[in-house]
């Protein structure tokens, strides 16, 4: 089954943006192997041989998809937040609120 008509011409337009989200999402899951493979060296390496660095570079490599996300749900929630508000202030108000509508007749 194709895809509607409106969806077809919008992956057409813009084939930068999906090459970004395929770059983005390689880098979050490189991130989390390469923090995965530290973790997993600072347990089965001896405690004398480990670098004390290790754990914290994985640590911060396996949080770093966390706080992708977690800024990306701000943004997102801030720049609706801020269209919603831009937005109520271009309407203009009408000529008579129902109020008064309601008590004229």
């Amino acid at each position: 089954m194709a895809p509607p008509q409106g969806q077809q011409e919008e992956q057409r337009g813009r084939p930068a943006s999906s090459f970004c989200v395929w770059l983005v999402t390689a880098l979050l899951l490189a991130s989390v192997l390469g923090g995965g493979a530290c973790l997993v060296a600072y347990v089965v390496l001896p405690p004398g041989e480990a670098p004390g660095w290790i754990a914290a570079a994985g640590l911060a490599l396996v949080a770093l998809p966390w706080a992708f996300w977690i800024a990306t749900g701000l943004y997102r929630c801030v720049t609706t937040r801020s269209a919603d508000r831009a937005a109520a202030a271009a309407v203009a108000p009408g000529s008579g609120s129902m109020v008064s509508r309601a008590q004229g007749s």
